[in-house]
């Protein structure tokens, strides 16, 4: 062990505790004022609506969760979906099955889903989590579009690659909000259209499972009102 090595530890090691404890303090505040927003709707005396109320206590929930994922990540902890089981897997009968875990959903708002899907898409892959994840598109779909609006899914083969895509006429995203759309609890402008939470981890956690398959998932909107696609891309199978 050199000189200078347990002065370096030392130093690490005041480093990440006045890490922990500006995130410490950073929770406190937010949780406290989530706990103001709870008290004001039990003894109004705020002067805020009860929705306002609730957002103001999202938005503080919100940012409590991002300055933790963004400390995990300076911390290096790693998050990804872990060791997949994957094998030959076709990607239609999967997709189906995500339409059909998302029925409840979308017959509450009696939003319709249109589908287009080849009778065969072969890819390689973790099937339980490729259901998740068309899952999280469809659900992302309806929370995000008005009543009695029309989901689209739809799936190709294009450059070579087995292309899904989720399409809605919803509230659409900014050019910020697309920048942020994958970030771990990222408030966003966009509001679901029933009062839903924002839930935005279940889209970062969509794009993590879209990378550990070999592939991609993007978000497109032209701005607000425009409604949003998003796009997953995965390889083909070898020799399929």
């Amino acid at each position: 062990m050199s000189p200078n090595e347990p002065r370096t530890v030392a130093a690490d090691r005041r480093a990440l505790d006045e890490r922990l404890h500006r995130l410490s303090h950073d929770l406190k505040n937010r949780i406290g004022s989530v706990l103001e927003a709870l008290r004001g709707l039990r003894e109004p005396a705020s002067g805020l609506t009860p929705d306002e109320l609730h957002d103001f206590a999202e938005r503080n929930l919100f940012q409590a969760m991002h300055t933790l994922e963004r400390t995990l990540d300076d911390l290096g902890v790693e998050r990804g979906p872990g060791a997949l089981a994957l094998r030959p897997v076709d990607l239609p009968p999967l997709a189906r099955s995500a339409a059909e875990r998302c029925s409840t959903r979308l017959a509450r708002k009696q939003q319709s889903l249109t589908v287009e899907l080849p009778d065969r898409l072969p890819v390689e892959g973790d099937a339980e989590l490729l259901v998740e994840l068309v899952h999280a598109l469809l659900t992302n779909a309806s929370k995000f579009s008005p009543a009695g609006s029309e989901v689209r899914m739809k799936a190709v083969v294009a450059d070579g690659r087995a292309v899904l895509s989720v399409c809605d006429h919803g509230v659409g995203l900014t050019t910020d909000d697309l920048e942020r759309v994958f970030e771990r609890y990222a408030w966003l402008s966009a509001r679901p259209t029933a009062g839903e939470g924002q839930a935005r981890s279940t889209l970062s956690r969509a794009f993590q499972w879209a990378r550990a398959h070999g592939g991609r998932l993007e978000a497109r909107s032209a701005g607000p009102g425009t409604g949003c696609t998003f796009i997953l891309t995965l390889p083909l199978r070898p020799g399929a």
